[in-house]
């Protein structure tokens, strides 16, 4: 089973993802816009943020805050998760937790892919091998990835609004739709479609 998303009738920024009877394939790592929210009902989950690993048994949640790489490991056959997504404007014990994207990443290039990396490695003064190793060190994941992520995001927004997969694909510069599918399953744990019909 994947993970089924639903939007808040109320207010379309919150998202609500259930996932029954233990999705055990590995997301890779990704962060959301949003903070994260996640209510384990029954069974375990564990994470991996920040190169350490977080168990979060039944009865338990925890918050990954917007903007934090992450990546969802493992969890017992038996689990029923929720995942609640939320701008922090809008829960305002997280704000003090979150930070702009801008602000995270403020060298690296938007996902418009109008400067490559290499680029942005010169203007630091630094080889792209160089620029790679710092930036993954202290962000927690590679600068190709975080780009990806940044398009996937920007993606999710899109699906939201009811544009069509094959033209979310298109616009978020991914190669064509079933290249997109793909990198949006594994990050998300759903494909454009089902997401699409919350």
């Amino acid at each position: 089973m994947s993970w089924r998303y639903v939007r808040s009738s109320i207010n379309q920024d919150i998202e609500l993802a259930v996932c029954c009877d233990g999705y055990n394939k590995s997301l890779v790592l990704h962060f959301h816009q949003e903070a994260q929210i996640s209510f384990v009902l029954t069974g375990w989950r564990q994470f991996l943020v920040g190169g350490r690993y977080i168990d979060v048994p039944a009865g338990s949640s925890c918050i990954i805050p917007a903007g934090v790489p992450h990546r969802g490991i493992n969890c017992a056959p038996d689990t029923v998760s929720l995942n609640l997504y939320v701008h922090s404007d809008h829960f305002i014990a997280l704000m003090s937790m979150t930070r702009p994207l801008a602000e995270l990443f403020p060298d690296m290039p938007s996902s418009n892919g109008a400067a490559s990396i290499a680029c942005v490695a010169a203007q630091a003064g630094l080889s792209r091998e160089g620029f790679t190793r710092r930036f993954s060190r202290h962000h927690g994941m590679p600068p190709h990835a975080y780009r990806r992520m940044l398009r996937l995001n920007n993606a999710r927004q899109m699906l939201r609004t009811g544009t069509p997969p094959a033209q979310v694909a298109a616009a978020t510069d991914f190669a064509d739709q079933s290249h997109f599918g793909r990198s949006f399953r594994h990050a998300f744990g759903t494909t454009p479609s089902r997401y699409q019909l919350a």
